[in-house]
């Protein structure tokens, strides 16, 4: 399957102004019976914008014929024009992940955005407003299986890949007591920064 959306001059069918994601990440569907159901969901991570560079989570609707195919057109880009939804930051600089990171949405119509750089894991409602937020302080020597470490340590030591909310009601959870672990686990710090 291929539907490129965001970055038309990717493939000659539009310039750099028609340019919508920038160093996207974590492109899903949307699943049956939760609302937008069919759509796509993208963390484009690195935004360009007047005050700083910025993420963006975008739900796309794709263009699609009555036999469920993508449409693409004389010259045009991939449809649509514009995402049926998106968050950004009230404060855009607020909202940056350079790297990793994802998004998926909830049954209540929420959308649960991991800003993995940070650590940072929120829920945000249709209308944008942030509902709870976490942020990760559990760090460690986590290594590429060639030793390198998988991300800049100094700048982001509590990057987190991806998080997935799982609902209490969820069958994995049936008949099990869910409270918060006594006493939590302990902080681990990051690695010092080489010299």
């Amino acid at each position: 399957m291929l539907y490129r959306w965001g970055n038309p001059s990717s493939y000659g069918r539009g310039g750099d102004a028609e340019q919508r994601t920038f160093a996207q990440h974590d492109v899903r569907w949307i699943p049956p019976g939760l609302p937008g159901a069919g759509h796509l969901l993208v963390f484009s991570n690195n935004v360009p914008g007047p005050e700083a560079p910025h993420s963006e989570v975008l739900e796309i609707a794709p263009e699609i014929d009555d036999a469920g195919r993508y449409v693409l057109t004389g010259a045009d880009p991939f449809g649509p024009a514009d995402p049926t939804w998106s968050y950004v930051a009230p404060d855009q600089a607020s909202f940056h992940s350079p790297f990793i990171s994802g998004a998926h949405r909830l049954p209540d119509g929420h959308t649960l955005i991991t800003s993995g750089a940070q650590g940072r894991f929120f829920e945000v409602t249709p209308e944008g407003e942030i509902v709870w937020e976490y942020w990760s302080r559990t760090s460690g020597d986590v290594r590429m299986p060639d030793g390198s470490l998988p991300h800049p340590v100094e700048q982001f030591p509590y990057a987190v890949f991806r998080a997935t909310k799982i609902l209490p009601d969820h069958p994995a959870l049936q008949g099990r007591e869910l409270m918060p672990l006594d006493p939590q686990p302990s902080i681990v710090a990051p690695p010092p920064a080489s010299e």
